[in-house]
Formats: structure tokens, C-alpha cells, sequence
């Protein structure tokens, strides 16, 4: 295993799929590739428009700070485990697609997920998208509860 995909919204569950990542990362000696996705909030891009255009220069600001905090803190609690080499990245979209179509993108061999995000609103990963990635992902995904 050369490449370990674990994506992330700021939930128990993501920390405890990091924890996992990580140790199974630094046992095999792989790459560690944390991932959060801004976009699964249930605000589509729609809405974000009709917001006038400071407000939506201001929630898309916020919403990569709030990404770029919670890719912080994934990599430093995944050094703490012993993971050595870890990428992080943040991307936009749908979570599902986006997730996947970064896994084909880095050469990931596995997914991991919690079982369980944040939540509709605050999170960026809903309970449905571990169970969507296991159905359509193309390389096998952990799903940790």
C-alpha cells in the first residue's frame, strides 16, 4: 500500500478515521492523504450566488479557513501516530464525486471514512457518504464507526 485516502469534515468520526489512516499508514510505510471537501453543507452553489457578491467572497472565505483548520489539525494529530508523509488538500464540490475523483487523481489504493460526519449543516461528510463511496468508489474503502 503506497498511497492511504482519508477524508475528513471536523467530526469524531473523521478524528477517529484519521487515528486509523494513520497508524495503518505508518505500519505499510504509505503516503497519508487527508482530504476535506467543501461543498457537502446542503448550500449549493445557487444559493451562494444569490447572496450578494461580498457576502459570498465572505462564506467562501470562511469555509476554507474552517477547512484549512480542520486539515491542521487531521495532520497533526496523524503525526502524532507515527505518519510520516501526509499531503493535505482541500477541495470544492460535491462530496462523493469529489472524494472519488481525488482517489483516481493521487493514485490512492484505499478510502478511509467515519461512519458517521458533523451533520447536514456544520459537517462535510453525511452518514450516507461512507455508505455512497462504498458503492462507488473504485478502490476499497474503510469505513470506521
Amino acid at each position: 500500500m503506497s498511497r492511504i485516502l482519508v477524508a475528513i469534515d471536523g467530526s469524531t468520526g473523521a478524528d477517529r478515521a484519521v487515528d486509523y489512516a494513520a497508524r495503518r499508514a505508518k505500519r505499510e510505510g504509505a503516503d497519508l492523504l487527508i482530504v476535506n471537501v467543501i461543498g457537502g453543507y446542503g448550500l449549493p452553489d445557487r444559493t451562494i450566488r444569490a447572496f450578494t457578491r461580498a457576502q459570498g467572497t465572505w462564506l467562501r472565505e470562511e469555509l476554507a479557513s474552517l477547512s484549512a483548520e480542520m486539515l491542521n489539525a487531521a495532520r497533526d494529530r496523524a503525526r502524532k501516530l507515527g505518519a510520516r508523509a501526509i499531503r493535505l488538500e482541500s477541495r470544492t464540490g460535491e462530496v462523493v464525486p469529489t472524494i472519488i475523483k481525488f482517489a483516481r487523481d493521487s493514485g490512492a489504493e484505499t478510502i478511509v471514512v467515519g461512519k458517521r460526519g458533523a451533520g447536514r449543516v456544520s459537517g462535510l461528510l453525511l452518514g450516507s457518504v461512507s455508505q455512497k463511496l462504498v458503492s462507488l468508489a473504485p478502490v476499497p474503502v474503510t469505513v470506521v464507526p
